[in-house]
């Protein structure tokens, strides 16, 4: 490496600049180099392609017309290489199969679209003349900016910079006439570099036109552009298809309704409710299996906490299941008897019950499908938006990082969007089932069940339990899953209930009971039961400006290279 170091030089760098009108520059630049031994092919050139702006980088529309050595047209590489600061373009000029000695003159001819600054009080032309990136020492660099009409410009209007990247140290060694500004520098060392900046009267430049500048400098604003139009876009059709696939039909005027809708269990109807399997679900076909004859539920009292008595309940499976009963019923009942057999007590089911949970969940909603009271699987409808949100929002903002370092702020604004897009997305998921007319049609039954169910009046209750004293049972499960157990409940307050041959309380308590102590016995039992298809702790998973300033190296153009 020191060999390499040492055995290419660059003996002087001149740059012609010439200010166009409108702000262009066309540079050319005479680079030449001392090949004094070593092992090398040519030179490379990298040219920064962008400059920074307000937002991001925009693009200054360079386009190189010729690359010569020694006068003669040579092999000559193009790639685009992106750092830190932006992207660049890299000229690797000479052949591969052939070495060089010697000395040797570069000639790199290119024009730049946006090669001047404007400002409410003036125009300016800031550019980085060598730049601080080469690699090998520079003996001498002259420069020559051309002004496209003559102009008298004081010393106060010009500053070089020379020195390393961020230096504001100034020279005075430049000549300045009406038509042009020559300057020169001594020796330049790997990393140093020379910057221009001449400020001139405003409108002595004529702006670009905005169809020269749109497209150039539309990419400064595709990251922000992207960061707001992504999500911006997402939610315009996914609120399309929400209107499409999603909006439920109006449910219309509730009425009160005396008794369930008929042909569905109660954990079917807390599905069709807010489509979706809750645990209050799942636990009211305990009831529902109890009033269809299945089991029975009795309360007991234990001594598991030294001597002190805790409640529990013992679970008798009376028979098994008919074929003709639902799936979602089905599978409950068998999971109960392969956790418990046929008498077993709900505290042995915790921690073992709820592996069957799923299956029992995934059967609810193939019933509510294949009843046609939704247009699809609601959990899978649903799984299909927040699985596609879930993904795009992680994965936009694991990659905006890595894009931002790789592409800058377009990059990171795309990823970003992304990522946006998937909340978005995310939020949309849950309002995305829809409900058919029929389902529609069953809701409003639902909810004026459910309106009696907490808003009944004692003196109608008191009649409906004289011609049925089981009626708080018979709603038990319904109530469960609706969730207004305890609004329920508390209308038999100081009523006496009569409880069915599949519930017992502790002491084996015949004949009508105060609505109290057996109400009080029902909640416990929903808790245990509750308790037990949770799993247990550990076990589940889931996804859960201005022209102030300056320096060496500023404004654009500038790059850097080397010998390869």
């Amino acid at each position: 490496m020191v060999l390499l170091f040492l055995s290419l030089y660059i003996q002087l760098f001149d740059s012609e600049i010439k200010l166009n009108e409108d702000g262009s520059l066309n540079i050319k630049e005479k680079i030449t180099v001392n090949y004094d031994g070593g092992y090398h092919h040519g030179i490379y050139r990298d040219i920064p392609l962008e400059l920074k702006g307000t937002i991001g980088n925009y693009s200054l529309g360079f386009k190189v017309n010729e690359v010569l050595v020694d006068g003669e047209e040579v092999p000559v590489k193009k790639s685009t290489k992106r750092y830190r600061d932006g992207k660049y373009l890299q000229l690797r000029i000479g052949a591969p199969d052939r070495t060089i000695s010697g000395i040797h003159v570069y000639t790199i001819e290119y024009s730049v679209v946006l090669g001047a600054k404007y400002f409410d009080e003036w125009n300016e032309l800031y550019w980085n003349v060598t730049g601080n990136h080469w690699e090998d020492r520079i003996d001498s660099s002259h420069c020559t900016v051309l002004f496209p009409v003559p102009i008298q410009l004081s010393d106060e209007d010009i500053k070089i910079f020379v020195g390393l990247y961020g230096s504001d140290r100034t020279t005075d060694n430049y000549t300045l006439n009406n038509k042009e500004l020559t300057f020169g520098t001594g020796t330049l060392y790997p990393g140093y570099g020379s910057t221009v900046d001449i400020r001139f009267p405003k409108r002595y430049l004529t702006e670009p036109s905005l169809s020269k500048k749109f497209p150039l400098k539309l990419k400064s604003y595709l990251g922000l552009l992207a960061v707001l139009l992504l999500p911006s876009l997402t939610f315009i059709l996914l609120f399309k298809r929400w209107i499409r696939e999603g909006k439920d039909l109006p449910t219309g005027t509730i009425t009160v309704k005396y008794n369930p809708p008929n042909d569905l269990t109660a954990a079917e109807v807390g599905t069709i409710l807010d489509q979706r399997v809750d645990p209050v679900d799942i636990t009211s076909i305990l009831f529902d299996l109890a009033k269809l004859g299945y089991l029975s539920i009795e309360e007991i009292e234990t001594n598991k906490f030294l001597f002190l008595k805790k409640k529990d309940f013992r679970i008798k499976i009376l028979k098994d299941m008919d074929l003709n009963e639902e799936k979602h019923l089905r599978e409950f009942l068998r999971g109960l008897k392969t956790k418990g057999g046929k008498e077993f007590l709900i505290s042995d089911l915790k921690g073992e019950f709820y592996k069957y949970v799923k299956d029992i969940t995934e059967e609810l909603y193939k019933s509510v499908k294949k009843k046609k009271y939704f247009y699809g699987n609601p959990d899978k409808v649903r799984k299909k938006y927040t699985g596609f949100g879930a993904v795009a929002l992680f994965g936009g903002l694991w990659a905006t990082p890595f894009a931002f370092g790789l592409f800058t702020g377009t990059g990171a604004g795309i990823t970003a969007g992304i990522a946006l897009s998937g909340l978005v997305t995310l939020c949309f998921g849950p309002a995305m089932p829809k409900r058919t007319y029929k389902g529609r049609e069953v809701l409003t039954d639902i909810l004026g069940f459910k309106e009696f169910l907490t808003r009944v009046e004692k003196e109608r209750l008191k009649r409906m339990l004289e011609q049925n004293p089981t009626i708080f049972f018979d709603f038990l499960s319904y109530a469960v899953a609706l969730g207004v157990v305890d609004e329920w409940a508390e209308h038999f307050k100081g009523l006496q209930i009569e409880p069915p041959n599949w519930y017992s309380t502790y002491g084996g308590i015949h004949g009508p009971m105060m609505a109290s102590h057996i109400t009080s016995s029902i909640g416990d039992s929903i808790g245990a039961f509750s308790a037990a298809t949770s799993p247990p702790r550990g076990s589940s998973s889931g996804f859960s400006g201005g022209g102030g300033g300056g320096f060496s190296g500023g404004g654009g153009g500038g790059g850097g290279g080397g010998g390869w």
